[in-house]
């Protein structure tokens, strides 16, 4: 049964011993409605399956251990367990164990693309859901997971019912469709609802008749419709009168036929109904035969208490009573009611749940203080005599050892291995712990060491389980920075000399899937290192060049060069004088000679403008004079 905002309650199986409600924060909470006490209370995980929108309580019979038939006869009433199938957010199914107050298990399968709207169970070991993706999938308890789906839109369902007798399953969305559960097809459809059917019950006469009851948001009636298997857009069988909206809805046919109908409504009223099957009229509204109403027993004012769920009694013996809860979500009171059906309206005082709750916690407190009370006893400080707790000696222990003598016998023995090492100088708790731990920092921590000597004593002492995941570590290492790549291969040379008999110990295929990255970086490494050694040869020639430059040192200083005989330094010089003077003789004769007077140049020049004279004179001349003119 579902609650208004998608609140999820429901009786359990055995006479409604039980109550599950899930509250607005999707807490579970099971109520034992026979000592009004709290029995469990469970958080889900929200990131993994989210809050529950729908539940139903699933009976299943437990293995049975191979015993005596005394033990057998037994335990026969505690062969069956109660459990909670809940539908999630996530459109995930969950079975919740009423024994161990735990999620037991997650049916595995094809799961709902949404939340689920409600669940039903055919008390065979099979489980029914819809969702807000306008399907419904079918579970089986003892496999664990979906057995098949089929779609039941185009309007998104909001709960459903199981009809053992036809095999049926009845979804009501805006309008009531009947599915058979083997072929999966629609066989009837009934029409009738304005809004969202938000409750549902359904119910087996004596005469192997079906009878499906609804109620739709925003309206204030109940539809019975009986199901046939054939037929569409059928109209309801009979329609009964409510004073407000229903949140619950509950039915059952007592051993005479008499059809019993009780609705929980928004003001937190309970009606109740009595039929007869056989005289059912749709043109008749039926009214409630009794009206229960539920108030505070307040000395200045009344208050009415609201009702949350409904149930009939199935024992025989109390058949006659009603099963009720009031209060709110987080504090319940259980109470069955037999009710005055000579009366249109009974009026229930009770104390509020809120103020029993909190008479309960002030008890448990003040008792809780008065347990826990220190209390001190009145006695004469005269006549007080303190002994100690601990046991004294009677003999005196003498020590005249000073302090400073005992001191200089203490020795801080260090444990050294073989070779003269220090056990200190191993890391090995340090490499075990970050491996199981798998914490990054610390693991970068410990493969950054380069002293080889200390990788040989941590490798020395690590234990085999330990060589696996230190491979795939450096593997990881090796594909990073050339500092980290530098010390991975440290690492990796020491492993593989002191464990090689692990690693060859171990699968062919296995040792490579391991080794796989490590020989694949080394490769590729490989592959560059003829480039990388003409590079560097290249750079090393330019580099000794620039050096051999440089260290060329020879007209830098500018040094004059002194010969130590001053003799043959004056004749050097005169000898140099002497070439100078004939140098500047031989000069100046060559420039008189190419110096001319300016008279000669005066006379050459009027000599020239005759010939052009003439030239002017005798324009017949022959080209050949003129060629010959133009040369002179």
């Amino acid at each position: 049964m579902s609650l208004g905002k998608k609140h999820v309650l429901g009786f359990s199986p055995n006479g409604g011993q039980l109550f599950a409600s899930v509250d607005e924060l999707g807490v579970l909470r099971i109520w034992n409605t026979e000592t009004n006490t709290l029995k469990q209370e469970f958080t889900p995980n929200l990131q993994v399956s989210g809050p529950c929108t729908a539940l139903t309580w699933v009976s299943l019979s437990a293995p049975r251990p191979k015993k005596s038939r005394k033990s057998l006869q037994s335990q026969e009433a505690t062969d069956n367990k109660l459990y909670i199938a809940l539908g999630t957010l996530k459109g995930v199914v969950v079975i919740y164990s009423l024994a161990e107050g735990k999620i037991e298990r997650t049916l595995s399968g094809d799961n709902h693309d949404g939340a689920v709207t409600s669940i039903a169970y055919d008390n065979a070991d099979h489980l029914y859901t819809v969702g807000v993706d306008c399907r419904a999938l079918v579970w089986s308890l003892s496999e664990g997971r979906c057995l098949g789906d089929w779609q039941v839109g185009p309007e998104k369902p909001q709960n459903i019912a199981y009809l053992p007798k036809s095999r049926t399953l009845a979804v009501g969305s805006r309008q009531l469709k009947v599915f058979d559960v083997k072929t999966k097809e629609l066989v009837e459809t009934f029409t009738g609802h304005s809004g969202e059917i938000n409750t549902i019950s359904q119910v087996v006469c004596a005469d192997s008749s079906e009878f499906v009851l609804t109620t739709a948001k925003m309206e204030r009636v109940i539809c019975f419709w009986k199901v046939e298997k054939r037929g569409k857009s059928k109209a309801s069988a009979c329609t009964l009168l409510m004073e407000d909206l229903a949140y619950c809805l509950t039915s059952e046919v007592r051993e005479d036929g008499q059809l019993r109908v009780a609705s929980v409504t928004r003001n937190g009223n309970i009606h109740i109904y009595l039929l007869n099957v056989n005289s059912l009229s749709a043109e008749k509204f039926v009214k409630p035969k009794v009206s229960l109403q539920i108030v505070s027993d307040g000395a200045e004012t009344v208050e009415p208490i609201l009702a949350v769920a409904a149930h009939f009694v199935t024992d025989s013996n109390r058949s006659h009573e009603i099963l009720f809860g009031y209060g709110s979500r987080q504090q319940l009171q259980f109470e069955r009611f037999t009710p005055n059906y000579a009366e249109k309206l009974n009026v229930i005082v009770r104390a509020d749940p809120k103020k029993l709750y909190a008479k309960k916690k002030g008890k448990e407190q003040i008792g809780f203080q008065e347990a826990t009370k220190v209390q001190k006893p009145i006695v004469s400080q005269k006549n007080v005599e303190y002994n100690s707790a601990l046991p004294i000696s009677q003999k005196k222990v003498q020590n005249d050892v000073p302090m400073e003598a005992r001191l200089q016998h203490l020795q801080i023995q260090s444990t050294k291995l073989s070779g003269g090492k220090l056990q200190t100088q191993s890391k090995t708790q340090l490499l075990m712990q970050a491996l199981h731990s798998k914490d990054q920092a610390m693991i970068k921590a410990v493969l950054s060491t380069n002293d080889v000597e200390t990788i040989q004593l941590t490798l020395d002492r690590l234990p085999l389980e330990y060589v696996s995941p230190l491979v795939n570590e450096l593997s990881i290492l090796l594909q990073g920075k050339h500092t980290s790549v530098g010390s991975g291969l440290r690492w990796l040379k020491v492993l593989a000399s002191t464990h090689t008999s692990v690693l060859m110990s171990e699968d062919k295929e296995a040792l490579r899937e391991k080794l796989a990255v490590c020989l694949g970086v080394a490769e590729q490494r490989m592959h560059c290192l003829s480039e990388a050694l003409q590079i560097s040869g290249r750079v090393n020639l330019i580099i000794s060049q620039m050096k051999r430059n440089a260290d060329n040192h020879l007209n830098d200083s500018k040094a004059l060069i002194v010969d130590d005989e001053p003799g043959e330094l004056k004749d050097d010089l005169e000898e140099t004088l002497e070439d100078d003077n004939l140098l500047s003789e031989n000069n100046w004769s060559d420039l008189e000679e190419q110096q001319v007077s300016p008279a000669s140049v005066s006379e050459q020049d009027v000599e020239a403008d005759d010939d052009l004279a003439t030239d002017d004179g005798n324009p017949d001349t022959d080209d050949s004079d003129e060629s010959m003119a133009e040369e002179e």
